[in-house]
């Protein structure tokens, strides 16, 4: 698994989107936040591995998880990987000019 990381903004806006609705599907997260699906999926997908979302239903609903709701709050490491110089990060995520 790789080294935890800083929340990406794609990170941030889905963890607070399910902060603020409890649980959603990938593509009204989608939706809801201006991002693609195929990214808001593959964001998701990282997320649940690390324990800041998990799926809440066999439809893959899902929710915020404590832990994710701690990363959001800058309490524990977020997943991403290292960004390149384009602040693109290898699963998909980029993150904010200043590094959060």
């Amino acid at each position: 698994m790789p080294e935890p990381t800083e929340l990406s903004d794609a990170d941030e806006r889905v963890l607070c989107h399910l902060a603020d609705t409890s649980a959603d599907y990938p593509a009204l997260v989608a939706a809801n936040t201006g991002l693609h699906i195929p990214l808001v999926e593959r964001r998701m997908a990282t997320l649940a591995e690390r324990g800041f979302v998990e799926v809440a239903t066999a439809e893959r609903l899902y929710r915020i998880t404590e832990d994710g709701r701690r990363a959001l709050a800058g309490d524990a490491p977020a997943p991403t990987g290292a960004p390149a110089a384009d602040g693109t990060v290898a699963d998909g995520g980029t993150t904010t000019p200043d590094g959060d």
